[in-house]
């Protein structure tokens, strides 16, 4: 098994050298698929990362929800205590620039107790076929997931799904993983 580092840049590597065309189109079969999740049908409230680089985009998804009526949240980085808080956001212009370079909601959005959250959608580097999560290494994610209760979900390539992870106690598995090719379910 590969180690937590040895993954992390083997999975940046095929993001790195992800073709534009063929991400967009992979994009489009993970949206189509969360679309369809009755837990994302039949949620009021979503949580959000949005998206840079390389990672599974997020921005029609973001919107997606607000047009049919969502409560959207987002995280914003509070880097003094390495930790999120959910924003709602009630449309992409409630973003700013943050912290890494990540687009964040603007301070004047409200902040939303994590646990009136019914489904997050989380990014990560790697994930395991049992819902085990490999994100960037700083836990802001793992931290801000023991306060919510809401279905957990994560989108990724199909490249990005290992056979099992080295995950350690701290590590928050996912309830769901939604790839460009099936949707992964530890419910």
């Amino acid at each position: 098994m590969l180690s937590k580092s040895e993954l992390r840049t083997t999975v940046k590597e095929k993001m790195k050298n992800l073709d534009y065309s063929k991400k967009s189109i992979m994009d489009e079969k993970i949206r189509n698929n969360v679309y369809k999740l009755p837990e994302y049908m039949d949620a009021e409230i979503i949580f959000s990362y949005v998206s840079k680089e390389k990672e599974v985009d997020t921005v029609d998804l973001i919107n997606h929800a607000i047009n049919n009526g969502k409560k959207v949240c987002v995280p914003l980085t509070k880097k003094e205590d390495n930790s999120l808080e959910a924003r709602r956001i009630d449309t992409l212009n409630d973003l700013k620039t943050g912290n890494f370079s990540i687009l964040e909601p603007k301070d004047c959005t409200k902040i939303l107790d994590p646990k009136e959250i019914e489904i997050l959608f989380i990014p990560g580097l790697a994930f395991g076929t049992r819902c085990e999560r490999l994100g960037r290494g700083g836990g802001y994610f793992d931290r801000f997931l023991l306060q919510s209760t809401g279905i957990k979900v994560g989108l990724a390539y199909e490249f990005q799904i290992f056979e099992s992870l080295p995950i350690q106690k701290h590590d928050i598995k996912m309830d769901i993983i939604i790839t460009d090719e099936r949707i992964i379910s530890h419910v």
